[in-house]
């Protein structure tokens, strides 16, 4: 990851503290055009395949987006039909996860973020009536910030966003550098730290308060990981002068799994809701049909992030807890108008069951299955 770089990481902050500079100074439209062909020859610097690939992918891109937008009667088969095509070298790149010996000719990096992107782009051009701008949509998707990494800019939050830049101040540049801090001592001390207390209690005797413990760790590792990226990223883009959205909102306060993944990389279960499961509702539902479309918008989050079986279980264990929530009505819990032991217990439980599913991330799959039989032990 770029932000665990040194060379790469001081490359990114001054073009970060330089861009929102710059925003107090110069016209919006310049900076319009400034910031992607900036973006990118920073992104050529690190990896000019990166950066040709990169661009290839976002002219396409803008080019569906354009055609999209010129076609109102076959809107309808276009949209799905661009949307397959952004997926098309997501899918390639993950090619050795599916047993294929297919060696793409140029990298990937970030590529999972800025298909989700391009497909954010489709979606407002198909169901806002919009015609996609070429400098703000080239901005949007090589803002080096978030280029390889959470939280997930909307197309239409970027362009706000945009339009109202931050004022780059003592107070708010303080902010940033503390909050970049914060996200590298997460990710640098906190969870290598977290690693090695779970290579520790891994190889010793496992049993129910053993696995309980390595349970809570692994939920430490993965929120520290990717909350800490999501900080520096969130610092970097403030400092860029853009109003960079929140990623994890207390996830341990949440008393349900819809209010958990409000919190827990919010940006990517917003975009998940939005674009899968309010496309297939499109109206209130039944509560079967809507723990069947929880179920499998949780199955295609947990294959975003690998096309592998571990994965499909989580998704699928992420997915179970879910539908079950919906069939029984008890999405949304409030901490007002009851008793505050139950709340908490709540809160636990959902993070513990959580916790169970980060196991696949963190650990081994034989590791894995060594912890759950850990639990019959006492």
């Amino acid at each position: 990851m770029w932000f665990l770089q040194t060379d790469t990481l001081l490359a990114l902050t001054g073009f970060s503290l330089a861009l929102g500079l710059l925003r107090k100074v110069l016209p919006g439209k310049v900076m319009g055009v400034l910031s992607p062909v900036a973006s990118l020859a920073v992104i050529a610097w690190i990896s000019p395949s990166l950066a040709w690939f990169s661009l290839v992918y976002a002219l396409a891109g803008l080019a569906l987006a354009g055609l999209l937008s010129r076609v109102p009667g076959g809107k309808r088969f276009c949209f799905p039909l661009f949307c397959l095509l952004a997926i098309l070298p997501f899918v390639l790149s993950r090619a050795p996860e599916l047993g294929l010996g297919l060696t793409l000719p140029f990298e990937t990096v970030g590529l999972a973020f800025q298909m989700l992107k391009v497909i954010d782009v489709f979606y407002y051009v198909y169901y806002g009536g919009e015609k996609v701008r070429p400098a703000a949509y080239l901005g949007y998707l090589f803002y080096l910030p978030l280029f390889t990494a959470g939280p997930l800019f909307r197309y239409r939050d970027y362009i706000r966003s945009c339009e109202k830049p931050l004022c780059l101040d003592v107070a708010e540049f303080t902010g940033d550098v503390q909050r970049l801090i914060r996200g590298l001592f997460k990710k640098v001390v906190l969870c290598r730290l977290a690693v090695e207390i779970m290579a520790r209690l891994t190889g010793g005797r496992l049993c129910v308060p053993v696995c309980l413990l390595i349970v809570a760790v692994s939920w430490l590792i993965l929120y520290w990981d990717l909350s800490g990226y999501s900080d520096m990223a969130i610092a970097l883009g403030r400092l860029g002068g853009l109003d960079t959205p929140e990623n994890f909102k207390r996830p341990l306060r949440a008393a349900s799994f819809t209010q958990f993944w409000r919190s827990w990389h919010a940006t990517l279960s917003d975009w998940i809701r939005e674009h899968i499961y309010v496309v297939v509702a499109k109206k209130k539902l039944s509560r079967p049909a809507s723990a069947l479309i929880a179920f499998g918008t949780m199955v295609v989050m947990s294959l975003w992030h690998g096309f592998n079986l571990p994965y499909l279980l989580a998704g699928c264990y992420n997915g179970a807890l879910l539908a079950l929530e919906n069939l029984l009505g008890w999405t949304t819990v409030s901490r007002r108008g009851g008793k505050r032991s139950v709340f908490v217990l709540r809160c636990v439980l959902v993070n513990f069951l959580f916790g169970l599913n980060t196991l696949v991330f963190t650990l081994p799959p034989d590791t894995v299955l060594a912890v759950l039989r850990g639990f019959l032990r006492v």
